[in-house]
């Protein structure tokens, strides 16, 4: 993956000849031809509903009249509108924060929808009038619709905006909903600031240079009195970077991946240092232990968790039995707190209210319920601290610079004797149980030694077992299921038993079987026992039906998996499992009388690059019996796309295994 994090002056280092390797495009609003509506698809997508012909950025930074600098960017777009599915492309939206005293500015919006008619090129231009703005929350959102749209318009738009005093610069994004034929950003930066930027994405670079030249900033300030304004000159060098990429894919969906954010094709900056001249660098980036340390300082996060906090002590009577160990302590403490509060908001790294709060409402968001669990374990003596991650649909934090925004939850860690524990009291887990979400590479345990916890998915193991033995019985075949599932289907499964009844689960069981099967006697045990995984078992029965020829599946409807979920050709981005799995699947079954074995699938045992996984498909007679053992192990979790054929074509044989049937047939 080419993710890169570098302060933006070292690509001076590395500037490349980009500009002498490929001419790069000028694109002028209005230069629209007539030739530019003949193709009536593209090779990048040949079934794209609409494709971005170019888009262009650019950020610079211009003295200005509050005594500071302003970030100016323009954004420059236009699009072809293929197939009416892609008519949501044209209405556009942008919001600027407005209030303070230094409000972002909208200038020079130009917008215009073109039609060929006639072998012309007709031009629509948005009225300004038909520009909607709405104010909320200190955000002002200008919203417009391009006029005269139709299948195979062209429509166009650019803008700037100016930021005072922000010293962002904004993110530019490759890749979204359509392939884009030409993307480009270019950013020029003054000595006075350093940047660190992180690249992000698997789509190449066509262009990716930079160049020093010689600039000045004009800063004047005019003040708040009728003073005379005062006037700053600064001049030195700037770099101005570009990147581009051409025919960038639509970024899609696919099976087995955490969010598209990780992967998206996209440049971020993070403002590292500001240089004023004759004094010191004011240092902005700064690291974990400071950031930890602020932290623990802060109002809405680490303020009060290790306080006497002794509106704690009447309620936690109840809780805590001192005759009890450290351990059974520990978990009656969680226990408090993930069965008697409620979770009303999984994504959050402050609280939204006091801790004394959320302790009488008894309800709050994921940063109060185990901010408050935290405080507890503390009250009580406990070496507990909090620990912030990023959940796997918020995408990876850099666990290299501390940017807080990354975040989006927090975990209570506790040490019990020698043992530590995560603990997450906002969903119904067992003890030292987390949910597959928290599970997105590491954790930083905010503490004045703010260390990394490994969260890797590939330190969980999924482990499902069954067990079927089938005997024969006149004429029909009675047998025993016995499911041993792993934590995750466990967790899935008690999720469902809460609004389902245990007759309603195993009525869906019996749907899953191909054949006319009846289930009775179900019943799945340790449901209450959060720490523990579920034991499913119950009774079937059918029979042959006196037919000559019998084709019999020995997986029956368990542990099949009817179609291969890496469909597609070629994949961009990895695959990421949620655990690794290990499922195994033991069948033993009677011959029925009047029936002999004529046919057998072959048994089987492959690997995946030969440690990453594994397939045993092993069956055969003895005797009166037909015995089978299916073993599918997946030893990481993270494919990168170079192997993402190998996987594809590993998984392709599983289920080409899993359809195979016993030939059963009549004797005379």
């Amino acid at each position: 993956m080419n993710t890169r994090i570098l302060p933006v002056l070292l690509a001076l280092l590395f500037a490349a000849t980009g500009f002498a390797q490929k001419n790069r495009p000028k694109f002028k609003f209005g230069d629209v031809k007539a030739s530019d509506f003949t193709p009536t698809y593209y090779s990048v997508d040949s079934t794209a509903d609409a494709v971005v012909l170019f888009e262009s950025g650019s950020t610079q930074f211009v003295g200005n009249n509050k005594g500071d600098i302003s970030v100016e960017f323009t954004c420059h777009v236009r699009t072809r509108l293929l197939k009416k599915n892609s008519f949501d492309v044209a209405t556009v939206a942008f919001s600027l924060y407005v209030d303070g005293r230094l409000p972002q500015q909208l200038e020079k919006l130009e917008a215009a929808t073109y039609n060929l008619e006639d072998g012309k090129v007709v031009v629509t231009k948005l009225d300004k009038g038909s520009i909607f703005k709405e104010k909320s929350e200190g955000y002002q959102t200008s919203k417009f619709t391009f006029p005269n749209i139709k299948e195979g318009s062209i429509i166009e738009y650019t803008f700037t905006t100016s930021d005072p005093g922000s010293y962002r610069i904004p993110t530019w994004y490759y890749q979204g909903n359509y392939p884009r034929l030409w993307s480009e950003y270019e950013v020029t930066i003054p000595a006075l600031l350093d940047f660190a930027f992180v690249k992000q994405g698997y789509h190449p670079y066509c262009i990716d240079t930079a160049m020093v030249s010689y600039g000045s900033l004009y800063i004047s300030d005019v003040g708040e009195t009728a003073g005379p304004s005062q006037t700053y000159t600064w001049r030195g060098n700037v770099v101005k970077s570009i990147w581009a990429m051409e025919n960038v894919p639509a970024l899609k969906k696919e099976a087995y991946i955490t969010t598209l954010r990780n992967y998206i094709a996209k440049i971020e900056f993070q403002l590292s240092t500001i240089r004023y001249p004759d004094v010191p660098p004011k240092k902005i980036l700064r690291n974990w232990m400071d950031m930890a340390d602020e932290m623990l300082k802060h109002e809405s996060f680490g303020a009060g968790l290790s306080d006497r906090n002794g509106w704690l002590d009447a309620e936690l009577k109840a809780v805590v039995d001192e005759n009890l160990s450290s351990l059974e302590n520990a978990k009656r403490i969680y226990r408090y707190v993930r069965d008697n509060y409620t979770c009303t908001d999984h994504s959050a790294v402050y609280r939204s209210q006091s801790l004394k709060k959320t302790f009488q409402t008894k309800k709050g968001n994921v940063a109060d319920l185990n901010l408050l669990l935290t405080t507890i374990y503390i009250n009580k003596g406990y070496d507990a601290h909090p620990v912030l991650l990023s959940t796997r649909d918020n995408g990876r934090a850099m666990e290299t610079y501390p940017i807080i925004s990354k975040f989006n939850y927090v975990l209570s860690r506790v040490l019990v004797d020698t043992v530590f524990f995560n603990l997450d009291a906002t969903y119904n887990l067992g003890f030292g149980k987390l949910s597959g979400e928290c599970y997105n590479g590491s954790g930083r345990v905010i503490d004045k030694m703010p260390i990394l916890i490994d969260l890797s998915p590939d330190s969980l193991r999924e482990k499902n077992s069954t067990i079927v033995f089938i005997s024969k019985e006149k004429n029909e075949l009675k047998g025993t299921v016995t499911h041993n599932m792993g934590y995750f289907e466990s967790a899935g499964v008690r999720s469902k038993l809460r609004t389902t009844k245990q007759e309603e689960y195993f009525k869906d069981i019996k749907k899953g079987f191909s054949q006319d099967v009846e289930v009775s006697n179900g019943g799945i045990d340790s449901v209450s026992l959060l720490e523990e995984p579920l034991d499913c078992h119950y009774d079937i029965a059918f029979d042959f039906k006196d037919e000559p020829i019998v084709y019999f599946n020995p997986l029956m409807a368990l542990a099949v998996k009817k179609e291969n979920p890496f469909k597609a050709a070629e994949r961009f981005y990895p695959v990421e499992m949620p655990y690794c799995i290990d499922d195994t699947y033991l069948f033993t079954m009677e011959i029925p009388d009047g029936y002999k074995v004529e046919e057998l699938p072959k048994s089987t045992r492959v690997h995946l690059n030969e440690t990453q996984g594994k397939f045993e498909y092993v069956i055969a007679v003895a005797g009166n019996l037909v015995q089978m053992r299916y073993r599918l192990m997946i030893n990481k979790t993270l494919f990168e796309p170079d192997d993402y054929q190998t996987l594809r074509e590993f998984y392709t044989y599983v289920i080409k295994k899993q359809g195979e049937q016993i030939v059963f047939k009549k004797v005379n």
